[in-house]
C-alpha cells in the first residue's frame, strides 16, 4: 500500500508534535526527577552486578 502525500504530511507533523511534547515534558520534568530518583543510579549498578555474579555463578555450576 502506498502513501499519499496527505499521510506523509500528517505523518510528519505527528512526529514533529511528538518530539516536541517529548522535549516539553522532559525540561517539565528536570527538577523533580533529580529529587525522586535519588540514588537510582547506585541500586541499578548493585542489580546488574548481582544478575551479572548470578549469570556466572549458573555458567560455573552447569559444568561441575
Amino acid at each position: 500500500m502506498m502513501f499519499t502525500e496527505g499521510r506523509k504530511v500528517f505523518a510528519l507533523c505527528f512526529l514533529a508534535a511528538f518530539a516536541i511534547a517529548l522535549v516539553w515534558g522532559y525540561r517539565k520534568d528536570k527538577k523533580e526527577r533529580n529529587a525522586n530518583y535519588k540514588g537510582a543510579t547506585r541500586i541499578t549498578i548493585t542489580i546488574l552486578i548481582l544478575l551479572s555474579l548470578l549469570t556466572m555463578l549458573t555458567k560455573v555450576l552447569k559444568y561441575i
